[in-house]
């Protein structure tokens, strides 16, 4: 009886898990996105990034620093099915979007069906956050029943020409000649 209750307490209480894209560009944004979630309280965050990305983060960033004051944040890594002297930029966009599709994908879904997120400590999944730019988190989401959203982590610029590149072709600013 004791343990049933156990488990239904640990189902209550919310577990967001954050994928970013593996470029710097996603990780960064959805990075600053899961420190303003542990500063708002939530007690189990996870961030799932590269092996790549993670060693990035941790050479050259206080990341580890940032984040140990928040005891129910924890960073999971996944392979992105590149091999490691792979210069992962975005001149190589096609190559990183094949890893994403061929190592990734199956991956996450592995992870997820597995409960691999989940601890003694630490419960399920019950939220997905990922990057805009895949939609597979969000099919194995929804398989599992868990809520997800789309993050789309954007700089200003392009936000801007998102909403008047309408207006500057009506100008006649666009095209460039």
């Amino acid at each position: 009886m004791e343990m049933a209750m156990a488990e239904m307490d640990q189902k209550s209480v919310p577990h967001v898990l954050v994928f970013p894209f593996p470029l710097p560009g996603h990780v960064n944004p959805m990075l600053q996105l899961v420190e303003l979630l542990c500063l708002s309280g939530l007690s189990n965050v996870t961030f799932l990034t590269t092996k790549h990305y993670h060693c990035q983060l941790f050479r050259f960033t206080d990341a580890q620093t940032r984040f140990s004051s928040f005891p129910g944040f924890q960073f999971e890594i996944i392979s992105d099915g590149l091999p490691d002297d792979h210069p992962r930029s975005y001149a190589h966009i096609v190559e990183i979007f094949t890893g994403v599709r061929s190592v990734m994908e199956p991956s996450f879904g592995e992870l997820l069906h597995s409960n691999y997120f989940q601890s003694v400590n630490r419960p399920p999944v019950t939220c997905i956050i990922t990057d805009g730019l895949m939609s597979f988190p969000i099919v194995v989401a929804k398989q599992l029943g868990i809520k997800s959203m789309n993050f789309r982590p954007t700089g200003a610029s392009f936000l801007w020409c998102c909403y008047n590149h309408l207006k500057m072709i009506e100008a006649g600013e666009l095209p460039f000649e």
